[in-house]
């Protein structure tokens, strides 16, 4: 593991680079008493603007909310903020870190802390399965405790709240978003063909369970005939450590083509075990809508949020957390 503390701020971009170069911090909420569910995203880049959006489901009612704002910091920080509507701190790096957000609607400051150690994904088995996507410099996640208070200020049921729940983060800096998108999309033929990634985070009370990987087959193929890229790793009372491999058996959709009903995976663990894990119980989708370069009009990628209950099939352990996803392409593609 190569993730050192100063990893935990704004890295600058690699000399030559011209394009767009972004840090991106992603938490979860994924409170099922509290009924907040959906993520938290801030994407700070080298062109003079950073991004912060509360990408959140509320007592079943989406409630997004985005700020763009002018930046140009990079390296440590006390805060990285937009002006007071939203406020990050790293508290102790790799294991505390902060969010407090204060708009119309809802406000909360809660802290989340580590339940396992980071885990870097250049120590997946076959490297980082990202870098396919664009210059990854690093990308490291883990599995935490959210725990605070959250203030619903409009709706029905307004008022305080506690959050405790598991919750998980990733931070990344990249090119990702560096490269043009063609004039027209081009729609797959098949509902298999528009399908992306998959990226689970699967808590239970004894483990944090995580993956990445594609679901279109014929994807996997264009990027390296000879090695699927896919990744993740297993924390729990041993550490954090690679998975040998993954794989999503079924994803099945809404009449919309582009909601899940449920996920089953399948899991080839450090020791070689194989699980499969199955949802349960949706709780909530959102959509992370701030996947863009610098063209505010335009989305590159519809990035879902699915929330749910998890069980292992093999022990009959359950959990909870997130299940992402993506479906190609954008729809709608612009967006003003």
């Amino acid at each position: 593991m190569t993730i050192k503390d100063d990893d935990e701020y704004l890295h600058p971009a690699p000399e030559g680079t011209e394009g767009l170069w972004s840090d991106n911090l992603w938490f979860s909420f994924v409170d099922r008493e509290a009924d907040v569910h959906g993520i938290n995203h801030i994407h700070v880049t080298n062109k003079g603007y950073a991004r912060f959006s509360t990408c959140l489901v509320i007592d079943g009612i989406p409630m997004p909310w985005a700020n763009k704002v002018p930046y140009h910091d990079i390296g440590k920080f006390d805060q990285l903020s937009d002006g007071g509507r939203m406020i990050y701190e790293v508290i102790e790096p790799q294991r505390e870190m902060r969010i407090q957000a204060d708009n119309d609607k809802y406000g909360f400051d809660v802290t989340f802390k580590g339940r396992f150690p980071v885990f870097d994904y250049d120590d997946c088995l076959h490297g980082n399965p990202l870098k396919y996507s664009g210059v990854y410099g690093g990308h490291y996640e883990q599995g935490l405790l959210c725990e605070g208070e959250f203030e619903v200020r409009a709706g029905p049921r307004q008022g305080r709240r506690q959050i405790h729940c598991y919750s998980h983060r990733d931070h990344s800096w990249t090119d990702r978003f560096t490269h043009g998108s063609p004039w027209e999309v081009e729609r797959g033929p098949t509902l298999a063909s528009t399908l992306g990634h998959y990226w689970p985070s699967i808590q239970t009370d004894n483990f944090h369970l995580n993956a990445f990987g594609l679901m279109n087959p014929d994807a996997r193929r264009r990027i390296n005939p000879d090695q699927v890229p896919v990744g993740g790793f297993l924390s729990d009372k041993n550490g954090s450590r690679a998975i040998q491999g993954a794989e999503c058996l079924e994803c099945r959709l809404e009449e919309d083509g582009r909601s899940a009903m449920s996920f089953r995976y399948q899991f080839t663990l450090p020791d070689g075990d194989v699980i499969h894990v199955k949802t349960g119980r949706k709780y909530a989708q959102s959509v992370n809508g701030l996947m863009r370069a610098e063209n505010d009009a335009e989305c590159l990628l519809d990035c879902y949020e699915g929330f749910f209950d998890f069980e292992v099939e093999e022990t009959g352990e359950r959990g909870y957390g997130v299940a992402e996803y993506s479906i190609f392409p954008a729809s709608p593609r612009w967006r003003y």
